[in-house]
This record gives C-alpha cells, structure tokens and sequence, in this order.
C-alpha cells in the first residue's frame, strides 16, 4: 500500500461509465460483469477514463461476478467462471499498461479486486438492506466468497476492496474467511449505511466499525454507495473508532450521487451536488475518497482539482 499522508483518490462507478458508453447493463442480472464476457474493451476504456480524471485506485469489474452467475446466465462451466473472474483484473493492469504508454506516467497505482456482497447477486437491491442476512449461515456466505476471492488473490490484485456490504454479519464472514485461508491478503472493507448511525441492515456501525478493524488483513475501513451527506458524520464516528483501537486502518469513502436503486426501476430520485464536495469528507478523517455508482470520471476529476488546489493530492509524479 501506499504510505502517504495525503489523500488517495479511488475511481467512480465502473457501471456509471461504462453505461456512458452506450452499454446498457442496469438490468443485467451480470451487471458490468457481463462485459468481461461480451465487451472487456469496453472495461479498458472504462478504467482509462478513470485513470485520465487521475484516479490512483482502479478497482475491477468483479463486484457482481460469481461463479453460479456466470454459469447461469453465461452457460459457462466453473473453471471458465474463475478465469473471467481473474480477467477483471487482467483488464485493470492492461487498462494502466495503456495508461501509462500513452501518457509517460510513472504513477503508482493500485489494482483493487471488488468483491461485492451476496446480495448483489440476487439483483433484487438487497444489498442496500441486508434483509437476506437472516436466510444465509456464516458457512455459506464463505463457500459463495471464497472462489471470487481466490481468482482476485491468485490474479494479483493490490488489495481486495470488500465493499457494499450491508451488514457487520457478512462483513466478519469474508474476514474470518480471509483470515483463516487467505492471511497473506489485505483488504479494505466498506459499508453500505442508511444512515449516520447504521449499517444498511440497521446495526450500529460503531460496532460494525469495532469488530471489522480486528483482523490483521484490514488496510481500511469506510463507506460506499450511500448518501454523500452521511459521509462526513460518518467519517467522524468511524475515525473516533479506530483512533480509540490505536487501529493503523485508514479510512476510505465513497459515496453515490444520493440517488436511491430500485430493482424495478433504476436509480430514483435527484442528484445531489455535495457529491462534488470531497472536502468535508477528508477534514472528518478520510484518507481514500472517490465515487461509486452514478458517479463519472468528470466528478473524480473535479474531487482531483479540488484536493489539489488545496495540496491534499497524492500524485506521485
């Protein structure tokens, strides 16, 4: 990982630009997944656009990869499964390769293997609730984690971004997991909040926040996909968290626009332009900050200007 005092930007919604593109995959039960099989160019120029907005953290099209997807809804078999898995982060490293050629960039940047909840994988938005928690023992969720995050490790992932998860539950499972048959892993866990307090499921994220930063595998710890005006309250609560654990985890936020998903009809509401204020996040204690879902390179380049009209920026040039 990158020491630094300064703040890292992380990317934005891959989804978001990739539908910019013309590609449309809100209804594809794949999502962005689908395009490691049908459009991987598609990936790359996803991850560039990030990369020219000067994100130093890419994290790969995996978050709705998963074995039983892709062979449902592919036809494939499973090893074909695991190497689509591990070919979301090939297109990541050809993506900064690329990056890199063109530009003459000697820039340290960071693969992150996106691993996103069991519940993205029902596609019905449960991720935003955890209401399945309750329907899926410990054992299961590991046996449904592991061979996603087994391709990611055995690819080379930087890091593995745990992220989206809408329960301390499901967070505990992947940790236990990694640290039973993966330690040599890092990883950065966030969590899907519904409000400043809790967790989407509706658990105190103090205690979320408490248990997670055990584990010797933690790098970070934040929020994403949720509210931007929740982000700084709850980088306020996380940091007193890991500041009374003398915990070396950072923490890491990045939120959508403030818009709502429905599995019916797409994403609800109205844009929120505090978006664009990664400032207020930083002060409370980040020290990773980007976007998730509606989220675009142009909103990353403006978090980019800002920190660094202000010297925040890590650059590494």
């Amino acid at each position: 990982m990158i020491e630094t005092k300064k703040i890292i930007l992380v990317d934005g919604g891959l989804s978001s630009e990739l539908q910019s593109q013309g590609n449309n995959i809100d209804s594809d039960p794949l999502w962005s997944a689908r395009l490691l099989h049908s459009k991987p160019e598609a990936i790359v120029d996803a991850h560039k656009a990030y990369l020219k907005a000067g994100a130093s953290v890419l994290t790969s099209a995996s978050y709705q990869a998963s074995l039983d997807g892709f062979k449902n809804h592919l036809g494939v078999d499973s090893e074909a499964a695991k190497e689509l898995i591990m070919k979301s982060v090939d297109l990541a490293r050809q993506a900064v390769k690329e990056y890199k050629r063109d530009t003459k960039s000697s820039k340290n940047i960071i693969v992150a293997g996106s691993v996103g909840p069991y519940g993205a994988c029902l596609h019905d938005g449960s991720e935003y609730t955890g209401s399945y928690i309750d329907k899926v023992s410990e054992s299961q969720l590991r046996d449904w984690h592991r061979p996603r995050i087994k391709a990611l490790l055995v690819a080379g992932v930087d890091l593995l971004a745990i992220e989206t998860i809408p329960s301390k539950v499901e967070a505990i499972a992947i940790l236990n997991l990694l640290n039973e048959e993966f330690p040599q892993a890092r990883a950065w866990v966030s969590f899907q909040c519904k409000d400043a307090k809790s967790t989407a499921r509706g658990e105190p994220i103090d205690e979320a926040i408490s248990a997670t930063i055990l584990y010797p595998q933690i790098v970070a710890v934040g929020i994403n996909c949720c509210d931007p005006n929740i982000v700084g309250p709850v980088m306020r609560r996380m940091k007193k968290v890991v500041e009374s654990t003398k915990s070396r985890a950072k923490l890491i936020a990045y939120p959508n626009t403030g818009e709502a998903w429905s599995s019916g009809e797409g994403w609800l509401g109205r844009k929120d332009n505090r978006c664009e204020d990664c400032l207020e996040w930083c002060n409370a204690g980040a020290h990773f900050v980007g976007g998730c879902c509606r989220i675009g390179p142009p909103d990353i380049a403006r978090f980019r200007d800002t920190l660094k009209e202000m010297n925040m920026l890590w650059e590494d040039e």
